[in-house]
């Protein structure tokens, strides 16, 4: 029998994932739910997907994958309806940013033997299927947050679905991974978004900040385009981590505050050094 993959949400990641398994696994059947009926249809016209589905219904029977790919807290709200549709060679999963909140969920639903939860550390400013490109996924880190029932056949399945498309799989226990995304994703969209509204806020009644901002201050705050229904599920999903780092973060800028006010050169430029070099060394860190 073909396999068959399903996915609950079509937009950047879930549109991506598609193409990248429709390209590396051309004769899979792929199934798709979206309440945008333009991305089905756009899907549909580039020959992604096999099935636009109007509803979560029969076509998610007998699927080996079911990616759910919708904002964080819908994909929880998602389970539960996807119960009726499994079966024991099912391998359910989501692309999400938070996963303490979903696999609490699936423990609650009795469901732990199906789910592995996914995130792939990649994405763009820009949002929705248009977007959505299968290099997006290449060479990016895949997390998989596995849960305790479920069979080590089906991690080692996934990850082998991961190495295909050419991501890079990473196995972490999930409440791990919320703090670690915590701290070098949702931080850095935070303080972008901050930023941005800094300068709206203080700007010239000519709106000189606006018309002077040039590449570094659009370099730095690019990610804040974003899409802010995604951020807003994030936060609130991720709040007891975000509002932890947050406080961290805040006590070391007024420790760099401090540091600006004793007018104490050396200190200011080993500070701007050491984030130089730890900048330089990050994985890919040409630009």
């Amino acid at each position: 029998m073909k396999e068959k993959v399903g996915f609950i949400g079509l937009g950047l990641i879930g549109g991506s994932l598609a193409k990248a398994i429709r390209t590396y696994f051309p004769d899979y059947e792929i199934v798709a739910f979206d309440k945008n009926k333009e991305a089905l249809a756009l899907a549909t016209q580039e020959s992604v997907i096999d099935v636009a589905a109007t509803t979560i219904d029969d076509n998610f029977r007998n699927c080996s994958y079911i990616f759910l790919c919708a904002p964080v807290a819908f994909n929880v709200a998602y389970l539960k309806q996807l119960t009726e549709y499994l079966n024991d060679a099912c391998i359910l999963t989501d692309v999400g940013s938070v996963k303490t909140n979903i696999h609490k969920e699936v423990i609650k639903l009795g469901i732990e033997k199906y789910f592995i939860g996914g995130h792939p550390m990649a994405g763009s400013e820009k949002s929705g299927y248009a977007n959505s490109k299968a290099m997006i996924l290449e060479n990016a880190y895949f997390v998989l947050t596995p849960s305790k029932e479920v069979s080590q056949e089906k991690i080692d399945k996934y990850e082998q679905l991961v190495s295909t498309i050419h991501a890079l799989p990473i196995i972490l226990d999930y409440k791990e991974h919320d703090y670690i995304t915590g701290t070098i994703s949702h931080l850095p969209h935070i303080i972008a978004a901050t930023l941005v509204n800094y300068v709206k806020d203080s700007d010239t009644k000519s709106e000189l900040m606006k018309r002077l901002a040039a590449g570094g201050f659009k370099d730095i705050t690019r990610i804040a385009s974003s899409s802010p229904t995604m951020w807003q599920h994030i936060c609130l999903k991720n709040k007891d981590n975000i509002s932890q780092i947050l406080a961290s973060y805040i006590k070391y800028l007024e420790e760099v505050k401090s540091m600006i006010d004793s007018g104490d050169g050396q200190a200011i430029y080993d500070w701007f050094d050491s984030s130089r070099i730890y900048r330089n060394s990050l994985p890919g860190a040409s630009s």
